[in-house]
């Protein structure tokens, strides 16, 4: 799951449909805007990040974890280790549906 989800990453980045970092993903979420939302594992300190699981859900939106800010940084085509992405809207990318599935049926279980 996790080599598809650095493929959407990818894609959804030369679609132009990507919020990375923490200040930017949490004013995208508030403001409304839709998507799924992926958060590094290997955050330190973590208090960084804890914020983001309750957010996302407060405004439903699927988020799940990955285990490398590097992976996750170069997936998304920056030079830096990311934190959290959130792929914003759910047309035009090949895949996104199928991890959307996912993430939502891992959050249910």
């Amino acid at each position: 799951l996790t080599k598809r989800i650095h493929k959407v990453v990818e894609r959804a980045h030369k679609a132009k449909k990507l919020a990375r970092g923490v200040k930017e993903v949490t004013k995208c979420i508030r403001k409304g805007e839709r998507g799924v939302c992926v958060l590094a594992g290997n955050i330190s300190p973590i208090d960084v990040i804890s914020h983001l699981p309750v957010v996302c859900e407060d405004a439903d939106i699927p988020y799940c974890y990955v285990p490398s800010k590097e992976q996750l940084g170069l997936a998304s085509q920056t030079k830096r280790p990311t934190s959290v992405i959130l792929i914003k809207g759910s047309d035009g990318i090949k895949g996104l549906d199928e991890i959307l599935g996912n993430v939502k049926e891992m959050q249910e279980a």
